[in-house]
């Protein structure tokens, strides 16, 4: 379960099993338990798996790993949005990237090679060995590319494709 909510419930002393926690094992006497990752909790046992937070206060957990983490630690640890295929940096998952021919990058990253334009929806673009090449240097780059020995390692793909 990854964004678990937590539900709080009544403990039923007529006829119901007491519960045992999760967190303590001891058995829950008090009126009031949390229910989440299919067991049953003291509210002071639930807390996150790295800061301690008692997550009744949140409403909300994260569980992955064997851990139940608040939000902050679940995005910290596991939030990664990948790396960009530039620079080689981490993307986090909150951050806007351009995705494309399933590479992802930064959107400052998103440059053509030949003059470092950053480029923007609705900008048209090719991708020459790799590379991100805009729509006025695309001429060039191909000649250069074409002229020169490595004519047949050339690969265009996506030949001045719109953002």
């Amino acid at each position: 379960m990854v964004n678990g909510n937590l539900s709080g419930s009544d403990v039923s002393f007529n006829g119901g099993a007491v519960k045992a926690c999760g967190g303590c094992g001891g058995r829950i006497h008090d009126r009031f338990l949390l229910h989440a990752m299919d067991r049953y909790w003291h509210t002071e046992c639930l807390k996150c798996s790295c800061c301690q937070t008692t997550l009744e206060q949140l409403g909300t957990c994260f569980a992955r790993s064997g851990m139940i983490l608040c939000k902050n630690d679940y995005m910290r640890l596991f939030g990664s949005g990948g790396s960009c295929a530039s620079c080689g940096q981490n993307i986090p998952a909150h951050e806007m990237v351009m995705r494309v021919h399933g590479n992802t990058y930064h959107l400052k990253c998103f440059t053509c090679v030949a003059c470092n334009t950053q480029l923007t929806p609705g900008n048209r673009y090719a991708i020459i060995n790799g590379n991100i090449v805009c729509e006025q240097d695309y001429p060039k780059v191909t000649k250069a590319q074409v002229g020169g020995s490595s004519r047949n390692s050339t690969k265009i793909h996506g030949m001045m494709t719109k953002i």
